[in-house]
């Protein structure tokens, strides 16, 4: 490191040394003093390795799929009930959090193919902030799910993505992860075709890692054989009726025991669907089983994450 580089980074560290009062100094020091942080480091770059294979696959599908990552024969339509329901064509703009993180987004800001902002009243200041909507997994999400929600062993088990569109959940399950069998599963055929196509071009183990192209309530077998469901939030791709119907079908076919991974609280979502009362019983409340590993994450990303067993 250069001198200017090494002055460089003793202020940064100062930065945030000054932030800190004397007993959380104190701890940063023994941290350090005790080389425990080489451990802790070690840890941090390999994780930093691991998310190269999840970029490098984010901009592979960049160029195989349309800007929005919404695929012509999909049918994605704003829901009519719950948190998202004042989404429209107007107010929501899609940018899948997979491909695009938020670096990325202020980058397509400033260079003008991504707005902020839609106009109320043309030709006037009368503007307000789009929404942002994805409907996909960030690569910091992922690696929260598989390294601090889930337990770390996962050798003998099943991992199921409903709704596994692009695969941003399967390839952090492949990446992060030793589960046995990873298994997505997705109606649209266009985008198990682009799931295909990245599973062989990145030499992963099929053996491993499928794609099922099917309605999930048409597969029983798969549900009741799998120990951790993820289900990233179904209101764009189904109506309530519908969405309703499934988590009956979850509640019936999930085994006792297995963990399921949802990016909003179940009872938020059970209350959208006005049949909260009937699932009470059904699910716990999980911590972390690698809490230990929290301290590589920014906490306030992953708060929309969830952790629940089935009782």
């Amino acid at each position: 490191m250069s001198e200017d580089g090494f002055k460089n980074t003793k202020s940064r560290m100062l930065e945030l040394f000054s932030e800190l009062d004397e007993s959380e100094l104190k701890d940063v020091e023994q941290w350090i003093t005790s080389q425990s942080y080489k451990k802790d480091l070690d840890q941090k770059r390999t994780l930093l390795n691991l998310e190269k294979n999840l970029l490098k696959i984010g901009n592979t599908i960049k160029k195989i799929v349309p800007f929005d990552a919404e695929m012509t024969s999909e049918n994605i339509v704003p829901p009519k009930i719950g948190d998202q329901s004042d989404c429209n064509k107007t107010n929501t703009c899609h940018v899948d959090e997979f491909l695009y993180d938020d670096d990325e987004v202020e980058k397509l800001v400033k260079v003008g193919k991504l707005k902020r902002h839609y106009c109320l009243e043309c030709n006037s200041r009368n503007v307000k902030e789009l929404m942002y909507i994805s409907h996909s997994m960030s690569r910091q999400a992922l690696q929260y799910i598989f390294k601090v929600l889930l337990p770390k062993d996962l050798e003998d088990k099943q991992v199921l993505d409903v709704g596994s569109r692009l695969g941003a959940v399967i390839y952090g399950a492949y990446y992060f992860s030793n589960a046995g069998t990873i298994i997505g599963i997705e109606m649209n055929k266009e985008c198990c075709e682009v799931q295909e196509r990245i599973i062989n071009q990145y030499s992963m183990d099929n053996n491993r890692i499928k794609v099922i192209s099917s309605d999930v309530m048409e597969r029983i077998d798969v549900v009741t054989s799998s120990d951790v469901i993820i289900i990233n939030i179904l209101d764009f791709f189904v109506d309530s009726e519908k969405h309703k119907n499934m988590w009956y079908f979850f509640k019936k076919h999930i085994k006792k025991g297995s963990y399921i991974v949802c990016n909003r609280n179940m009872q938020e979502t059970l209350m959208n669907l006005d049949v909260v009362e009937e699932f009470l019983n059904w699910l716990s409340v999980c911590k972390p089983n690698q809490l230990e590993n929290e301290v590589f994450f920014d906490i306030e990303d992953c708060s929309d994450l969830y952790l629940y067993a089935v009782n």
